[in-house]
Order: C-alpha cells, then structure tokens, then sequence
C-alpha cells in the first residue's frame, strides 16, 4: 500500500453464529483492512478462539474485568453496549480511519477502499455511504444469495406497488436502517455512534464536517435467514419488555407488533416484506433501486480461513439459533 492509501480499520459487537463472523472478517479482510476489532457480547462465545492466526483481529471478550475497566457495569442496552466498545476501538485504533458496523454488514467498494478514502481531504472527518439491503429472490444454498434493494428517496406510492399497505412497515421501502454508516477519521476525537461520529463535546455548535463516498455501499443482510429476522425481532420486543433497548423506529415497533399480534403469520410477513419476484424486482430497477450486483463471501473465506469447515446454508444457522436462542425464540409462548 502506498503513502498516498490511508489504512483502515472496522469495529462490530457481535453475537452471531460462527460463520457469519467469519465470512465478516474474511470479506473485510480481502477487502484491505489493517485492522478488524471485535467485541464479543457473550464472553464465553467459543467463536472467539477462531481468529487467534489472524493478527489483524483484535478479540475482546466482554466480561465483567472488561467491563469494569471502563469504569462501569456493563450496560443493559445492546445498542449502549455497541457504542461503548466502538468509541473503545477508536482510541486503540492505529488506522487512519474507522468504521463501525454489524456483523450482517459488509461494505462494497469499487475501485477499493483505501484508494477512496485517500481522495478524502484532510479537512473532512467522517465518509458516509449508504445502506442497500437485502432482498430474497427464491429458496438459496447460501444465506448470502440474493440481489440489493436501496431505499426510495421519500416514501411514495411507487413503494406500495411492490408492497401494498405493508409498505408502512418498512422505512421507504426497507425493513432495516436506510441511514448507511460513515467512516471516521481516527485522532480527531470523535465521538462514535451507531450510524455517524459525533463531536467529542456534547455541547458543541461545530457540525463534524462529512463528504459521501460514491463508490461505496453498504450491504445489509437484515435477516439472514426467516427464522433469525422473526428472532431479532423477538429480542427486541423482549428487551422493550424489560426496558432493555433503545426505543425502535416505527417501522420497526410496527414489524415487532405484527409478529406478537399474529406469531402464526410470522413467516408469511417475512416472506412478503423480505422478498421479491420478478415484478418487483422490475419495479425496483424502473426507480434505479436495484442494485447490479451479487455477493459471494465464499473465495475470501477459503483464503483466510482455509482449514475450516463453514457452512454458509440457512439451515446451519437456524440450527445456531435454536441452540443458542432459545430463550428468545420462545418468548411469544410464555409471554
């Protein structure tokens, strides 16, 4: 890498099954990265010992020493969780620049990410891009098969021709986030968040000055398979329950009261909020929303990882959540 290509780094909180943490970091790897933080939610994650051949990763197992060495208990919020280890891996981070995502997300770049960020001007503290997500097009081998949808530029009637009335659960026209994420420059005592750095003084005027970087996008896997979009949602209206998270957008708290009012429908919505057929997919293309591309993880995985056997099939997955979610999983029949 030369003078002129800024190094780079990328943080995630994670509790996700094994190889969905490995594909994250094989694809960000292959992708230039100097630096891959991750923090282990669950402490006693076995997925953690994965990584050890591979200086880049920088492991954290959040555990209570971890914890109260941050000089308080851990938080009972996840997204408070995540935002307290990014800002942790801004003030260890050697790179140039930093990026806080999640593990269901992968960034996509044309022309390669240090040959962007190096046409960034000094002046400019954070790079933004937006979110493209995931949409199912058929029954698929990979939890990664699919094509990418990006979000109407304001909600319009052009959304419920692919939608119907269920467009008003999603936020123009996705059922995640379309806010995108943003590099931010290291050394400059930003105050990371979930979606965009912030001024390390809260009481300051002076807005962080950002540029967009055309060339790249975030993909977004919200939902890997049906059963782990059915089961985020679940974690998240159990955390409300027990005033545990952040309160959702109204998209969200919409999905999660479809899915308590109606858990027999569960799947269906999924289905008709998370897929499209041919169309749709016209529809979307019509309004340049469709994204010309697919995602294969699958090379980066047998280079960095090439003794492993990860198995990239939903069912795996689902398997994992049933193992290790279970509690969550059953939270409409004890609720």
């Amino acid at each position: 890498m030369s003078e002129a290509e800024p190094t780079w780094a990328i943080v995630a909180t994670v509790d996700e099954p094994p190889a969905v943490v490995q594909a994250f970091v094989a694809w960000h790897l292959r992708l230039g990265a100097d630096a891959i933080y991750l923090y282990f939610d669950r402490p006693d994650d076995p997925a953690a010992d994965l990584f050890g051949h591979l200086d880049q990763v920088h492991v954290t197992r959040c555990d209570a020493v971890y914890w109260g060495a941050t000089g308080h208990d851990r938080p009972r919020r996840h997204e408070i969780r995540q935002v307290s280890n990014a800002r942790d891996a801004y003030a260890r981070a050697a790179a140039k620049w930093l990026l806080h995502i999640d593990a269901d997300e992968f960034v996509w770049c044309d022309g390669g990410v240090a040959f962007c960020l190096a046409e960034i001007s000094d002046g400019i503290e954070a790079v933004t891009f937006p979110a493209a997500e995931r949409v199912h097009t058929g029954p698929a081998a990979s939890i990664f098969a699919g094509k990418f949808r990006l979000p109407f530029a304001k909600p319009a009637d052009e959304g419920r021709a692919i939608f119907g009335p269920p467009y008003d659960l999603t936020y123009r026209g996705l059922t995640g986030h379309a806010q995108g994420k943003a590099f931010s420059r290291v050394g400059r005592g930003l105050r990371l968040s979930i979606h965009r750095p912030r001024p390390q003084d809260r009481g300051a005027k002076l807005a962080i000055h950002r540029c967009p970087a055309d060339q790249m996008v975030l993909l977004h896997f919200e939902g890997l398979t049906r059963q782990q979009w059915i089961f985020k949602l679940l974690r998240m209206a159990q955390a409300l329950e027990h005033d545990d998270g952040m309160p959702p957008s109204a998209h969200r708290a919409g999905q999660a009261a479809a899915v308590l009012e109606g858990p027999d429908g569960a799947g269906a919505l999924h289905d008709l909020l998370k897929t499209a057929d041919a169309a749709q997919l016209g529809v979307l293309a019509k309004y340049g929303l469709l994204l010309p591309l697919s995602f294969d993880p699958q090379d980066a995985i047998t280079q960095f990882f090439p003794d492993a056997d990860v198995d990239l099939s939903p069912d795996a997955i689902d398997r994992w959540l049933a193992t290790h979610k279970a509690n969550t999983l059953s939270f409409l029949k004890w609720r």
